[in-house]
């Protein structure tokens, strides 16, 4: 019975030609909310945790260990430029028969699931601290990024294969990154409103990371099941099966659409996630602790609402202008208001605490033109990224078109490896920020507060005055310098989105029309190779015939 059920899932598990199957196209792309909600767990939160949930010891040793996380997490970089490139060749290579992509999804989501529980039931129960935390999170770190790599480079490879058209392409790139702004602003919202309003650190992520790894396993599996792959063409299955290790890099060596399109998505990660990644920091610092948090969650819910409305009307858009005007029109639209954040959000004397436009109330008049300016910058990049995505899929077209090789597991490895690539120097910018502002002392105390609240010897209310008084203490005495730091995220945040734009502007050539061409040449060579492969196995399996002849 279980031979059959397999079988079944072999025969039903793909489709020809470049419709999309109804479900597919439904559940493939949304059930990004869930996977985009764990890697922000783990990509954008754990640094927090580890900061603030009194995992950490106090005293000399709170900076000592948090700068070994800091240190291991960049080192990690080097551990993704190694694991990145094997897991796409590995994929790439291989086959399962139960489909090329949905079977690493599920690999990796199983994998990721338990990991994910244990980074954080453990240090949440008390089971690990210290430097016993410092070194069981780096493990866990490591082994996390393996199997999220396997699943993420599996579920990006899929996009791209399941389509040539260019609508379609659209409209599911469109559906996907409109999944992953959910499931981010949902972890936003839940990890910075939750710890001091709905519990401690430690109780709010043990139960964000038991829901979060459940649904995301759940989602995955739904995929594995439901979803249909495209019929691959006979020639790039053999081209699959003879690639090579180094062939991660040949690709973007020789494909020049590809290389700029890889090295501009890296600059756009690790510029997209620096505002909100020190949203809730900035605002404890400037209204206090944990008053301040709900400030910067309003401005993850206009993140979410501008990234979502623009890209939701991205493919109208795209019907009135090339991808290059969207990425030109956002950019100037990114620069600006981001600009405009920073001379009216942010205090304006090295050691000042009041912005021009400063209130302390999250519906006051000054808070509702900042978060005007965050739904426009926010809504533009999503639109830059929107378009980054789709020029990313035209590369792969463009390798298959030019040389012959789609290899779209390879190619797609470097999106996750821009993720990381990013992720690392956005922590390693941030750092930089806390540093400069003099904001770790806060930390440590909220740390040891969270011990106390734990422990039962004292409650939050006296938690709260503590840390509010140390937070007024850092100005009384100079130390705090929220100028500074704002030059740093908002300064930093616009040039690496120039830059973006710039390396496209003058490093990728491929037009609509040209894409056009492509498709419709890649058409002709598919439906030619699956019936020269038809032919083929027709007479392979024909059976033999017999002359028989009266003496």
């Amino acid at each position: 019975m279980a031979s059959k059920f397999m079988q079944r899932m072999i025969d039903n598990g793909t489709y020809e030609g470049d419709k999309v199957p109804k479900l597919t196209k439904i559940l493939f792309p949304w059930s990004g909310i869930f996977r985009d909600l764990c890697y922000a767990l783990v990509g954008t939160f754990l640094t927090q945790y580890a900061l603030a949930a009194g995992v950490l010891d106090t005293g000399d040793a709170f900076s000592a260990q948090y700068g070994v996380i800091t240190a291991a997490l960049m080192i990690a970089l080097i551990w993704d430029g190694i694991n990145d490139p094997i897991m796409g060749f590995i994929i790439e290579k291989f086959r399962f028969k139960l489909g090329k992509f949905r079977p690493w999804i599920e690999i990796g989501a199983i994998g990721n699931a338990v990991i994910v529980l244990l980074m954080f039931v453990l240090p949440s129960l008390g089971l690990v601290s210290g430097w016993g935390y410092v070194i069981f999170m780096i493990i866990m770190y490591f082994l996390w990024d393996l199997m999220f790599t396997m699943n993420d480079i599996g579920y990006w490879s899929m996009l791209p294969a399941l389509t040539n058209d260019p609508k379609q392409r659209a409209t599911l790139s469109t559906h996907m990154t409109i999944a992953a702004s959910i499931g981010t602003f949902i972890s936003f919202a839940v990890l910075t409103l939750g710890p001091g309003n709905l519990g401690t650190y430690k109780q709010v992520y043990l139960i964000a990371a038991i829901a979060i790894s459940v649904l995301f396993l759940v989602s995955q599996t739904l995929v594995f099941f439901l979803c249909k792959e495209k019929k691959r063409d006979p020639q790039q299955e053999e081209v699959s099966e003879n690639t090579h290790i180094l062939d991660l890099f040949k690709v973007v060596i020789k494909n020049p659409e590809l290389r700029s399109v890889a090295i501009a998505m890296f600059l756009y990660y690790a510029a997209s996630g620096l505002l909100t990644g020190v949203g809730t920091n900035y605002y404890y610092f400037l209204y206090g602790y944990p008053s301040g948090a709900m400030i910067a969650t309003v401005i993850s819910v206009f993140y979410i609402v501008g990234t979502i409305a623009a890209q939701a009307f991205y493919p109208m858009l795209s019907k009135r202008m090339s991808k290059q005007s969207i990425l030109l029109l956002s950019g100037i639209l990114i620069v600006v208001f981001y600009l405009a954040f920073f001379f009216l959000g942010f205090p304006l004397q090295p050691g000042g605490r009041n912005p021009i436009l400063a209130s302390e109330n999250f519906l006051g008049w000054q808070n509702i033109i900042l978060y005007a300016f965050a739904f426009i910058f926010f809504g533009a990049s999503g639109l830059f990224y929107l378009a980054l995505m789709v020029m990313f899929q035209d590369a792969i077209d463009y390798n298959e078109y030019q040389f012959g090789e789609r290899k779209e597991s390879i190619c797609f490895a470097w999106r996750p490896l821009d993720v990381k690539l990013g992720s690392g120097l956005n922590l390693g910018i941030r750092y930089l920020a806390y540093f400069a502002g003099g904001f770790y002392a806060v930390f440590e105390l909220i740390g040891k507060a969270e011990e106390k609240v734990d422990s039962g010897t004292t409650t939050e209310e006296a938690v709260t005055q503590e840390i509010n008084q140390s937070i007024d203490q850092l100005y009384a005495e100079g130390k705090a310098n929220l100028l500074l730091f704002g030059i740093i995220i908002i300064g930093l945040t616009i040039g690496m989105f120039v830059a973006s734009y710039l390396i496209i502007r003058f490093g990728y050539h491929i037009t609509e029309e040209d894409e056009k061409k492509m498709v419709e040449e890649l058409a002709k060579r598919n439906e030619s190779n699956i019936q020269k492969q038809a032919v083929l196995a027709s007479v392979t399996n024909a059976p033999e015939t017999t002359n028989i002849s009266n003496e």
